[in-house]
């Protein structure tokens, strides 16, 4: 009876799915488009990668890592969004909408546990 395994929701494998896109982007912006000098991407992109593991792999801790990636991605992408206007606004404008979402879905998630 001890090794019940409690199934994830299908929400959290879209989450994971988006962590993924994350890191493939984060990683040909620090490569490919040449912005290795901001800080914030190699931060985020080793935030992403820890947070998409703890994910799966830890239960509520992992959730909590997850939380904070998320909202932090969604803070630098925000900025982003104000700082820059509307020559990014497309794709930064998307990111902050859906971590908006997984950043509401997953602190709701914590606070039932």
């Amino acid at each position: 009876m001890a090794n019940i395994r409690q199934r994830r929701a299908p929400a959290i494998y879209a989450i994971v799915a988006w962590m993924i896109i994350n890191i493939v982007f984060m990683t040909l912006e620090l490569t490919v488009f040449n912005d290795a000098a901001d800080p914030n991407n190699s931060i985020l992109l080793i935030l992403w990668i820890i947070s998409t593991v703890s994910l799966l792999l830890l239960k509520k801790h992992g959730l909590a890592i997850a939380v904070f990636t998320v909202i932090y991605a969604f803070s630098f992408n925000a900025f982003n969004l104000l700082y820059f206007g509307l020559s990014i606004a497309l794709l930064n404008g998307l990111s902050v909408i859906i971590n908006f979402v997984i950043a509401i879905y997953m602190l709701a998630i914590l606070a039932r546990r």
